[in-house]
């Protein structure tokens, strides 16, 4: 016997109480259950009822949630996000936390209660616990930075960092990733604010200043400074379009200034670290373009784009590529030319002016040919993306409009092709008068010698 296979869909909404209604079963509690489990639950309901049916159940669009965030942050405001996100997903997409702001302290408000987050933790040590999931109803608020201090030296991630609750050093050294291997213990450092606003500098020996129990509070203001062992250090070299700093070399690159500096790299440092230390790029730096020059011992030199744009403006980490010993990171200068290529009179590159549209570059180039297609123009971006002349975003530097070629221009070319048509005509009309009519036949005569 054969029987005969029904296929039956429905699209169901997963109500806010958890429970969705399936026809003809009715409503299922599918409350904190997962994909499978949900798709267990509703197959055994269903086979109560009737008998040899499998069910598969497929989500198709996922809830979304409204999010709230205020304080220091980027863009605060409402968001509508799905509920698969994360909270530090949900603060990048604001454009991330201000240099005002505190990632330390970011609090939560769900009708449940309130809780506080440490993002920090999160992004050092990778405790999943700081970056929770969204929930209905959530309520984010970045506080004000709080007390901050500054490591500096042998220091696994030297920066500047707020400070807990405890002020703790030991606990502060812990999220950083603890001092470098050739640390100086002893030797250490640091430098207070006194009462009177005048700055001490206090030695320390860390290897029984941090020993438990022992602990130091750390201060508003204070700056450990860990010298390394050794006088080797690991150098990474920066060049082009930076800001640079006091000691940073002066160099000069398609007329504008630019720079070629060395710092000592701690390990665990990456790209932004460099970039904050050589002052930042300078406003005329083609962020897209940045590229990390490795040398190799036993192979050919390295080199790894960069994109500081995604990571400066877009906040993309996957951007912020840890750096080696003997790294050169580059910046070029940003091209400050449109070009004009195709169907103009005089093609080449024109000075770019952001008040420019693209029919005023194609009149800088002297205008369309006499073949131009100038309907079917195109221009083509730094990043690849190409765009009709009709819908192209305004230009950028380094730009390229082309100008197609017509296939057939209106008269001109119907009468060229006329005269090689009449040309044709007329010479094998010479041909025929020429052998009295028998060209095909010795035309036929040539191929039986042959």
């Amino acid at each position: 016997m054969a029987g005969r296979l029904e296929v039956t869909k429905h699209s169901v909404t997963i109500g806010p109480d958890g429970y969705v209604n399936v026809p003809p079963i009715g409503a299922v509690d599918l409350r904190d259950l997962t994909l499978f489990e949900a798709n267990a639950r509703i197959g055994q309901r269903i086979r109560s009822m009737f008998r040899f049916v499998e069910t598969t159940l497929a989500v198709t669009s996922l809830r979304c949630l409204e999010i709230i965030v205020s304080g220091d942050v980027e863009r605060p405001g409402a968001l509508q996000v799905p509920a698969t996100r994360r909270l530090q997903d949900v603060i990048l997409s604001t454009g991330g936390i201000t240099p005002r702001g505190s990632a330390r302290r970011v609090q939560l408000t769900t009708p449940r209660g309130h809780r506080e987050i440490d993002l920090l933790r999160f992004e050092t040590t990778g405790d999943i616990s700081q970056n929770p999931f969204v929930e209905d109803g959530l309520r984010i608020h970045v506080p004000p930075r709080g007390a901050s201090v500054l490591l500096s030296g042998a220091v696994r991630r030297p920066g500047e960092y707020e400070l807990g609750p405890s002020g703790s050093l030991t606990e502060l050294l812990g999220l950083v990733g603890g001092l470098h291997p050739s640390a100086a213990r002893q030797d250490a450092r640091l430098t207070r604010v006194g009462p009177d606003g005048r700055k001490e500098t206090f030695s320390v020996d860390l290897t029984t200043a941090l020993t438990p129990p022992a602990d130091i509070p750390m201060r508003t203001g204070d700056v450990l400074y860990v010298p390394p062992l050794g006088t080797l250090q690991d150098i990474v070299e920066v060049r082009g379009a930076f800001l640079g700093t006091v000691e940073s070399g002066k160099t000069t690159t398609a007329g504008k200034p630019t720079i070629v500096q060395r710092f000592e790299l701690s390990q665990g440092d990456r790209v932004r670290d460099v970039v904050t230390r050589a002052g930042g790029p300078a406003a005329f730096a083609d962020l897209r373009l940045a590229v990390i020059e490795r040398r190799s011992a036993s192979g050919p030199a390295q080199r790894i784009p960069v994109d500081l744009r995604r990571l400066l403006v877009e906040k993309d980490e996957t951007q912020n590529i840890l750096l080696q010993n003997g790294d050169t990171l580059a910046l070029p200068v940003a091209e400050d030319k449109v070009y004009v290529l195709g169907e103009v009179r005089t093609p080449g590159p024109q000075d770019f002016r952001p008040d420019l549209t693209i029919r005023e570059y194609l009149a800088l180039a002297g205008g369309p040919g006499s073949r131009a297609k100038v309907k079917s123009a195109f221009v083509t971006f730094r990043n690849g993306q190409s765009y009709p002349m009709a819908e192209t975003p305004p230009l950028e530097p380094g730009a390229v409009v082309t100008v197609p070629e017509v296939s057939v221009k209106w008269w001109q070319d119907y009468v060229t092709i006329s005269n090689v048509v009449v040309g044709l005509i007329a010479a094998y009309t010479g041909l025929f008068i020429l052998f009295g009519g028998r060209t095909t036949s010795l035309i036929g005569q040539d191929s039986s010698s042959k």
